[in-house]
């Protein structure tokens, strides 16, 4: 910016504002004549160069200046924002008894002049020598002084309301924008679910052009006859401002060429107004994925059930055939050895009799406990887990390849399902003892955790390599399933039906494995008391 003059008979400079959004360039050339400061301005005075002009002549107020005399014969435009600079700088120097005088205006400005109203605060000079000759002391009367306050005013709400538009422009500009490149099918209906304004992608949704729609009218052309009474109440709940309300509805809508499409549509209202402003999704793939997945899930657990039933019925005479056996062993010429090792095969056959049961009864429960038919459901009672552990653990011993060691405080008592617990453990260690790579040393130990109380499940022999853990716990998938097959015949389900169990009495089951630990898993219970027991069991 440029400085006050110094104290010269004839002192001259300039200011070059180079504006980028106008081609035009506001120029002030300062002259001292006769003790009056001589402005001379060039080319345009508004919205973009006003500010340099303003600087310019509150410098020179704030300097002492008390007599302006701003030349505009080069001056092309004016707006609103130039004539306030004039008539706030006016008011200034008639508050110190001073002037400021215009001169030498182009038939237009002097227009824009007499249009506002200036003409009744600014003597107009047609040269620059009779507007020197004018300056005099001026001492505003209170007629002067209101005649000025009105014209601010006009102009500052002139000036507001320019700015206000011009605002509301951009604004309107910026939300046009994003209402048709958001991505998502929009439409704004009015109260009565007319169309007021839709983008291109809900006319691709459709497949009418914006002419077509204007033609349509209304939003529930394309709801399905069957889904009209739904979208209208809740329309109307929308309209009655319901606190409570879902922002978002689902019905089918049919397009130009007769698709049914399932539609996802969140809805608000416009504050102010009556419009609402309405998102549509297109979530027919996603109803088919889920319908397929569905029917998948059907048909998975059907063949479930026919496996476990067609694994059950030949277990059944065999059962029969070994106690009739065992009952009478003498009839039968069976020496001592001979009886233990058919009572082997009777645990080990009772054994994949019970699993068989499980995986029916798994088949069985769909979803969290409270969903499941009575008899499944768990029931607490106050248990010690290291009794039962310890009065099954013949069974889990049926392997002359393990050993078996039980860490857990005997006077331990949890609230849980005695047979849920003990089917999670015996799963689990079956797992152990089929991958083990030598004979299988199991330990079974207790950790408080605090809010929750810990169970390990330990086998340090074995390792599983990082890629297999995520996967232990998926049906079906046994880690190394081709030895699994090889070995026992196995399909996979010993893990995946820990995982369930202990997911319906409200716990979790995890597995680390490492070189020096071995493959550890933990299930982890949380605490019960009492008084949630009872609620567990209502």
């Amino acid at each position: 910016m440029t400085g006050i003059g110094r104290d010269m008979p004839e002192f001259i400079y300039a200011i070059h504002l180079k504006l980028p959004l106008m081609s035009d360039i506001l120029q002030i050339i300062r002259e001292k004549k006769e003790n009056v400061d001589v402005v001379y301005l060039s080319g345009r005075l508004d919205t973009n160069t006003s500010a340099m002009a303003d600087t310019e002549l509150q410098t020179m107020v704030s300097h002492g200046s008390k007599k302006i005399l701003i030349n505009l014969a080069n001056l092309d435009y004016i707006s609103s924002s130039g004539l306030r600079i004039l008539l706030v700088n006016l008011r200034k120097l008639r508050k110190n008894q001073g002037d400021l005088k215009l001169a030498c205006l182009k038939p237009m400005v002097k227009e824009i002049l007499h249009l506002a109203g200036f003409d009744r605060l600014f003597t107009l000079y047609e040269t620059e020598d009779a507007a020197l000759q004018s300056f005099v002391h001026i001492v505003l009367d209170e007629k002067e002084t209101q005649i000025m306050d009105v014209i601010s005013s006009t102009i500052l709400i002139e000036e507001d309301r320019r700015l206000t538009e011009e605002s509301l422009r951009q604004s309107e500009k910026l939300y046009r924008t994003i209402f048709e490149n958001t991505g998502t099918a929009m439409v704004i209906v009015e109260d009565d679910m007319t169309i007021f304004l839709a983008n291109s992608m809900f006319e691709k949704m459709v497949g009418y052009t914006k002419a077509e729609l204007e033609e349509i009218q209304i939003l529930l052309a394309f709801v399905i006859r069957d889904d009209l009474g739904k979208v209208m109440v809740y329309h109307d709940a929308i309209r009655k401002n319901a606190g409570d309300l879902p922002r978002h509805c689902e019905f089918r809508l049919k397009d130009r060429n007769g698709n049914v499409k399932d539609i996802y549509m969140i809805q608000d209202l416009i504050p102010g107004t009556p419009r609402r402003v309405n998102s549509l999704i297109d979530i027919t793939e996603l109803r088919k994925i889920e319908e397929d997945l569905r029917h998948a899930l059907t048909k998975q657990k059907e063949l479930l059930v026919l496996a476990s039933h067609e694994l059950r019925n030949p277990l059944q005479p065999l059962l029969m055939y070994l106690n009739m056996i065992l009952d009478n062993p003498d009839a039968y010429g069976m020496n001592a050895d001979a009886r233990a090792i058919l009572k082997k095969c009777l645990k080990a056959v009772d054994l994949e009799r019970e699993m068989v049961e499980l995986v029916l009864r798994l088949s069985a429960m769909d979803g969290s406990p409270d969903q499941m038919v009575r008899e499944n459901r768990p029931h607490y009672r106050k248990i010690s887990p290291e009794q039962l552990i310890q009065s099954h653990s013949t069974i889990l011993r049926y392997s002359s390849d393990m050993a078996l060691a039980i860490d857990i405080p005997k006077q331990l008592a949890i609230a849980t399902d005695s047979g849920y617990f003990y089917l999670i453990f015996e799963s689990v260690v079956f797992y152990l003892i089929r991958y083990s790579p030598s004979r299988a040393k199991i330990e079974i130990g207790y950790r408080d955790r605090g809010t929750s109380d810990d169970f390990t499940i330990t086998n340090r022999a074995l390792r599983i390599s990082p890629e297999i853990i995520p996967t232990v716990f998926t049906p079906f998938n046994a880690g190394d399933e081709s030895k699994l097959q090889e070995k026992f015949g196995s399909i996979g389900m010993s893990l995946p039906v820990a995982k369930k169990l202990a997911e319906i009495i409200g716990g979790e089951i995890t597995v680390s494995s490492g070189a020096d630990t071995g493959t550890i898993f933990t299930l982890s219970l949380p605490k019960t008391t009492e008084e949630n027991t009872e609620n567990k069991d209502a």
